[in-house]
């Protein structure tokens, strides 16, 4: 197939944290430096598209494959301050400085829990799974387990026909994330990492945030935290926004929509208050 790399291919790390491995992509080599982090059943490769944008702004890009996702170990506990503990070590190993800490979903949570340990300028969320219950979890496990352990051909199908706004490649490398994606990962998200909610964290955080919001019918945050986000936000120097015409996936089906927002955001220079 045609190279599914927006022009600037990434090249492959591995570092060994607690045991475990941490696998990640990195874009670019400036001085300054953005974190990804990408959510439930994806990989470091769905940002395939954004992370070349950003390099080109003279950032190092690093894209970290999840535990349990790409190829990164599973960790043995699942709740998101152990996974924030996880990433923050591993930036500290690999030397990183963040400047900019941008999370999808599950990325998203796990960007609000480390942010008071990896301190980073600013932070921008990709609608952010900002709360969930276990009772929530149980009933939508299934649906995200879809797939899991497949062969990219098995998938593509499906995955296409669902996500027509979708570009073929982001089709293509969420095909191999569902391959490479373990169980243990997705159930413990959503069947042992408790019952939590990270609104008042988010709302606290002296790091600036963005936090885009995907269309009404699609975002993963219910109306009442919407409300208090797009009030409470903007205290701090953050920002509240909601992007119509995209889905959960806002950086892929909403690409166009949502870039120039996530750009206007780290083209602002800002510093840490706390």
């Amino acid at each position: 197939m045609v190279s599914c790399d927006a022009g600037m291919s990434a090249t492959r790390g591995q570092v060994i944290i607690n045991n475990r491995n941490v696998s990640y992509l990195r874009w670019g080599d400036g001085l300054r430096h953005i974190v990804l982090l990408h959510g439930i059943t994806s990989s470091a490769r769905s940002w395939w598209r954004v992370a070349p944008v950003l390099a080109n702004l003279d950032f190092t890009v690093t894209a970290f494959d999840m535990p349990g996702h790409g190829e990164s170990s599973t960790l043995t506990t699942h709740d998101i301050a152990s996974l924030a503990q996880h990433i923050a070590t591993t930036c500290e190993t690999l030397g990183i400085s963040v400047h900019t800490l941008i999370g999808h979903s599950w990325g998203g949570a796990v960007s609000i829990a480390a942010a008071s340990l990896i301190r980073p300028q600013q932070l921008a969320l990709i609608d952010p799974l900002v709360a969930l219950d276990t009772d929530w979890g149980a009933q939508v496990v299934a649906r995200f387990s879809e797939g899991i352990g497949q062969a990219v051909h098995q998938t593509t199908p499906w995955l296409s026909a669902r996500n027509k706004l979708w570009h073929r490649c982001d089709v293509y490398w969420k095909a191999e994330a569902l391959q490479q994606c373990r169980h243990e990962a997705v159930d413990g998200l959503f069947l042992h990492s408790g019952s939590w909610d990270l609104v008042g964290a988010l709302i606290a955080l002296p790091a600036p945030t963005l936090c885009l919001v995907a269309s009404a019918e699609s975002t993963v945050i219910n109306l009442s935290h919407q409300q208090l986000l797009a009030t409470r936000l903007q205290q701090n120097g953050g920002q509240f926004l909601q992007i119509g015409g995209t889905d959960h996936n806002m950086h892929r089906a909403g690409f166009d929509l949502t870039m120039p927002a996530i750009l206007s955001w780290i083209k602002q220079e800002r510093a840490w208050t706390a």
